[in-house]
């Protein structure tokens, strides 16, 4: 039996073209021929697909270089109003980067990753990797290890049977056992740290939103490592995410 997401029938070729949009999103604009090149299949076959995306509006194409269009703005904006906290959660960010004055961030959990939806910037922040609607595995960054330390131990080994654990940075918990006796630490002081184990000399402390025992994100502050230390980060930070988590919370509940 063919393969349901390579197969030449019809989830095949959805698959195709979705994998175009991600070539594409990747590279922010590509030709014709970089699409077929990076993805190993023939030219006639990515022009159908092309072809195909730009009539109904996917993509725009501009002197042989396609780019997303913006009926993606709007399949976005819907997406993510489906979330808890979503149309709320702007304010609690930004007053927290201003009192701690680093980088915060709001993210949730999707098919055992990390999907980041908020972000606010204080006086002092600084710019990583990360960007509205990228992904990333939950074990290498406290806002993840946050969710995972709060998710059922069944629902945890199934992420890490999926996924896996692997070492982002050399400081990355890249053992099962390790990460488990980490999450009943956070477990157990109620908000996560991370040291350097996503992106190096950087460090972050975070806390998980639950209501009614569900997990609906997490709150994270990160920095870098040499700003993010002692009293600072062992308590200050924490208090400050924590008590901020807690607002959410109570707001959300009674709102």
């Amino acid at each position: 039996m063919a393969n349901e997401r390579e197969g030449s029938g019809t989830i095949g070729t959805l698959a195709k073209g979705l994998q175009i949009i991600e070539v594409i999103e990747e590279e922010q604009s590509a030709t014709l021929t970089e699409v077929a090149d990076r993805m190993g299949i023939a030219r006639s076959t990515v022009h159908d697909h092309l072809t195909t995306l730009v009539e109904l509006e996917y993509l725009i194409k501009n002197d042989g270089v396609y780019r997303l269009g913006l009926k993606f703005a709007r399949l976005g904006t819907n997406a993510t109003a489906t979330v808890p906290l979503s149309d709320t959660i702007t304010p609690y960010l930004e007053r927290l980067a201003a009192e701690t004055g680093e980088t915060v961030w709001f993210l949730v959990e999707e098919r055992g990753k990390a999907i980041y939806l908020g972000h606010a910037e204080g006086e002092q922040g600084i710019k990583t990797e990360h960007f509205i609607g990228g992904r990333s595995p939950l074990h290498c960054h406290a806002g993840g290890k946050a969710i995972l330390a709060r998710l059922s131990e069944d629902r945890v080994t199934d992420i890490i049977e999926t996924h896996g654990l692997p070492e982002i940075t050399e400081h990355t918990i890249t053992s099962r056992d390790a990460l488990l006796e980490e999450l009943e630490r956070i477990r157990e002081q109620g908000y996560a740290q991370n040291y350097s184990e996503q992106i190096e000399a950087t460090r972050s402390v975070s806390a998980a939103i639950v209501v009614d025992d569900e997990v609906l994100g997490a709150i994270s502050v990160g920095g870098p490592a040499h700003r993010l230390r002692g009293e600072r980060f062992e308590d200050e930070l924490p208090n400050q995410v924590m008590s901020t988590v807690n607002e959410i919370r109570l707001n959300h509940l009674y709102s």
